[in-house]
């Protein structure tokens, strides 16, 4: 499955039969399921990684076969025109899609390393620590301004809770 395109001027093309398979199983899901699959359904059905299938549906999606529907929930793989598929190679040729799959994988790797990097030196939990003793000591100046008496409803301020206010007020 991966041997499946070729490159032209950094355009990759999918061979005729990698190309009615990612058709033929996107129109199948979407009978069945009554709605456009996504990429991850596609490899599902054909056995092979979601990556591929995106390679394939986005090469797919350049020639006018599929539409690719994208929301920030999931990506979905309609077909456009079909008759299309006929003007795919029907030679073997996989190259460019291994060169693109080898870069997708390169920078998935990357990503996580500096992920794990992150996580690891412990760095993230350190700035993490100090930000929360910041905040609580914010907090707890902030406590002690805005002190409340309950004697008589209401705020003081530090200034006021070393003065007497003369006892109590007798009501008129």
């Amino acid at each position: 499955m991966a041997e499946m395109c070729e490159k032209k001027d950094m355009e990759i093309t999918p061979n005729y039969q990698q190309g009615h398979l990612v058709v033929a199983a996107a129109r199948i899901l979407e009978h069945a399921n009554e709605k456009p699959p996504t990429m991850e359904e596609i490899g599902v059905l054909l056995h092979i990684s979601h990556e591929v299938v995106g390679v394939v549906a986005r090469a797919l999606e350049s020639h006018g076969i599929v539409k690719i529907h994208k929301t920030p929930f999931d990506t979905r793989v309609e077909v456009a025109d079909h008759t299309l598929l006929e003007d795919l190679p029907r030679e073997d040729t996989g190259a460019a899609m291994r060169e693109e799959l080898v870069e997708f994988q390169q920078r998935s790797e990357e990503k996580q390393a500096e992920i794990d990097k992150l996580f690891s030196d412990g760095e993230y939990q350190k700035k993490q620590q100090e930000k929360h003793v910041g905040l609580d000591k914010q907090l707890k100046e902030w406590q002690q301004k805005r002190a409340i008496n309950p004697f008589d409803g209401t705020a003081s301020t530090d200034a006021d809770e070393g003065e007497d206010d003369g006892g109590d007020e007798e009501e008129k």
